[in-house]
């Protein structure tokens, strides 16, 4: 067996990986982004969010800086 094998089935992709590859920790956390990924997709935002979301992330920034910045 390969490190890790994609199987496409008619309905549906079935993923095998390596035990050794990755712990389940990694592999459960992978899945939840990716439902995260899907459930955002299907929210359909426009660019106004993406306008805020920069917008909040640059006042953060402004705020907080010298925090990182300055040890």
């Amino acid at each position: 067996m390969e490190a890790v094998e994609v199987t496409s089935l008619k309905d549906r992709v079935v993923i095998s990986i390596d035990k050794s590859l990755v712990s389940k920790e990694y592999l459960l956390n992978l899945l939840d982004r990716l439902q995260l990924e899907n459930l955002l997709k299907k929210a359909d935002f426009d660019k106004k969010v993406l306008d805020i979301s920069e917008e909040i992330k640059s006042n953060w920034w402004k705020e907080n800086k010298d925090r990182f910045l300055n040890g």
